[in-house]
């Protein structure tokens, strides 16, 4: 082992500090088999001088009980403690390293690690999930077969299932897959959302007169509600965004009431990468077998359990955390929204046979084959329209996409989050499971909302009354609109 003539923290390592003590956190992705391992406890003494490394003092000047100590030496053995000189500096648009399978870089993913043939760090989870076979994947995923043999033994219900949309590419597949190709009973549901942008408005109508089988119910909240909603979400989580959460709120108590045994929603298998990929087998790990996946039943009332009633993050650093803080955020703001399903989680927990609605997925890594043919598909079987100046094939139904891309992109620059820019996760994953080439995702990621502010930003700003001034002192907005130095992040 090389110990370091002038140790420093490697780039993108900070000590923090947590409810349990200090931590040493890590903002990127490590490469297997340490990538869920980002979040490590720490000795106050060790803590301490950790956290006054910056290269100028000789090893020999640490105290010997710290550089001599276990945990010390495990930070070195790891490549987390190193030689000043060996310190990696922050890549830039021109100079940076991009993975030799799909198209995740360490200028977009600050921290993002490769091995030796220069594979990323997400490509070897995935690589990982499929040597071990088994379980990768969402596990909420069904095929026709099931969904078939779900709406054959439906009695109780005009639908067999709710599909969540938006108007965009994916929503309107799923719309055409299971009324047009399976010939079930759907209704659709869409909360129309400000932003949404008016060409998915119009799809959305297209979709009703293409499929006139298919019913529409529609959901509303007051502007004011959801710009003041907004206006806090941005200062509460660095994001102005509601969706799909609003979505689940408004929709699932319907579906119970109405006795729909399915509820759908147009999310592709690619954009769950994370949870799917690199977080898979988490309670697992070490050795251990993982704990048997809980039923659709139960998966369904964790998830909406999650949005109801979000729970203080057991780690403030972890993967997830930011997710909960999320759901936190929008559940205090639009507190009045949620009585119904309080009253529908309500009734499933003290009732074990009370009617739940199962919340699944189509497998779309198989189905689509790739972005590109399940476009071209929907233009010819739908009359589906691409909003004006739209490039990429990821999100096409809210004007804001690309805010969420700069915001999310600047919150992890600025080692505020550990949770990655979801975009570039999404394109790259599309890469890897064969949804696009890597020149049609270099296109994609050009155009994302991350290489400068969107022009629709000012627009929002103005919209939810957030001024020059709330850009340096409004909450969490900050760290989402300012190139923040080192020192105002802790």
């Amino acid at each position: 082992m090389h110990m370091p003539a002038h140790p420093v923290l490697q780039y993108r390592w900070a000590v923090r500090e947590s409810r349990d003590g200090k931590v040493l956190v890590y903002y990127g992705l490590r490469n297997p088999p340490h990538h869920q391992e980002t979040v490590l406890p720490l000795p106050d003494s060790l803590a301490e001088t950790l956290a006054g490394l910056d290269g100028s003092a000789a090893l020999d000047r640490l105290p010997e009980t710290v550089r001599e100590s276990e945990e010390f030496l495990r930070l070195v053995a790891q490549g987390i403690v190193v030689d000043k000189q060996d310190q990696r500096q922050p890549s830039t648009a021109d100079h940076k390293r991009t993975c030799t399978r799909c198209v995740a870089d360490d200028h977009l993913l600050p921290g993002l690690e490769f091995d030796a043939r220069g594979v990323c760090a997400f490509c070897q989870c995935y690589e990982l999930a499929e040597q071990e076979g088994g379980s990768a994947g969402p596990r909420n995923t069904v095929d026709d077969a099931a969904l078939l043999s779900i709406a054959a033994a439906n009695r109780d219900s005009r639908f067999d299932v709710m599909v969540l949309c938006t108007g965009g590419k994916d929503s309107t597949y799923l719309l055409w897959y299971l009324a047009k190709k399976l010939g079930l009973r759907v209704l659709a549901a869409s909360w129309n959302m400000p932003y949404t942008n008016d060409t998915c408005r119009r799809n959305i109508r297209r979709s009703l007169e293409l499929l006139p089988d298919v019913e529409l119910v529609e959901r509303t909240l007051p502007i004011n509600v959801i710009r003041e909603a907004m206006r806090s979400q941005f200062g509460q989580v660095g994001m102005p965004c509601l969706c799909p959460t609003v979505a689940h709120v408004l929709f699932f108590p319907l579906a119970a009431q109405e006795r729909i045994p399915v509820v759908m929603q147009g999310v592709e298998e690619v954009q769950l990468a994370v949870m799917s990929y690199v977080m898979r087998n988490l309670q697992g790990g070490n050795g251990k077998v993982p704990p048997a996946p809980p039923s659709i039943r139960e998966q369904t009332l964790q998830f909406l359990g999650m949005t109801a009633s979000p729970p203080e993050p057991a780690n403030p650093f972890s993967l997830t955390a930011e997710f909960i803080r999320y759901q936190s955020s929008i559940r205090k703001v639009l507190d009045p929204i949620y009585r119904p399903l309080d009253r529908f989680l309500a009734r499933a927990k003290q009732d074990a046979s009370a009617f739940v609605p199962q919340f699944l997925r189509l497998k779309t890594n198989a189905l689509y084959g790739s972005w590109r043919a399940a476009t071209d598909l929907m233009h010819k079987e739908m009359d589906w329209k691409m909003p004006p100046g739209q490039k990429s094939l990821l999100h096409t139904s809210c004007r804001l996409e690309k805010v969420k891309d700069y915001c999310q992109n600047m919150r992890f620059r600025n080692m505020r989050t550990t949770a990655f820019p979801q975009s570039i996760v999404e394109v790259s994953a599309g890469v890897y499971f064969g949804l696009l080439s890597r020149e049609e995702a270099l296109r994609e990621v050009e155009a994302l909302g991350y290489h400068h502010e969107p022009e629709v930003m000012a627009e929002l700003l103005g919209d939810l009354r957030i001024s020059e001034e709330d850009r340096h002192s409004h909450g969490e907005t900050t760290y989402s609109l300012c190139d923040c130095a080192p020192g105002c992040r802790e």
